[in-house]
């Protein structure tokens, strides 16, 4: 009796075939279990910011409230009838009010602005040519 042999191709061609979308389907998962985690991360980054603005704007409306039964609050700058002042988001931003009240029932909101206030800090790692070393040359 005669052994049959089998091919190289015959039985290693289905197997790498199998072992490379194999592989394929691994790397594919991993793609999505990253994108996936770095969406909630930043899902939970717009819940913070939301929630941080939704909480100061709730604070000066508070405020706002006592200015028009003509309490002055603390913190609140007056001149005339024009009041001024800040309810801080969180370390880096402010809500910044700026109203003029006229009595109990009609007042003009002038500014009711988000504004940031850290400090700015450039980026100069990168050194960029600024066209005076061919000036100093000739």
């Amino acid at each position: 009796m005669k052994k049959r042999k089998l091919s190289f191709t015959s039985v290693g061609g289905s197997s790498i075939l199998t072992i490379f979308a194999v592989l394929c389907f691994i790397v594919f998962a991993l793609l999505s279990l990253s994108t996936s985690k770095a969406n909630h991360k930043l899902s939970m980054k717009s819940v913070d910011a939301v929630s941080d603005y939704y909480a100061a704007d709730t604070k000066a409306e508070e405020i706002l409230a006592q200015i028009r039964l003509g309490q002055v609050p603390d913190g609140v700058k007056q001149k005339g009838d024009k009041y001024c002042y800040v309810c801080p988001l969180n370390e880096t931003q402010q809500l910044s009010v700026e109203v003029e009240v006229y009595d109990t029932d009609h007042y003009k909101v002038k500014k009711w602005k988000k504004e940031y206030v850290g400090d700015w800090k450039p980026d100069d790692t990168i050194d960029v040519w600024d066209g005076m070393e061919e000036l100093l040359t000739e």
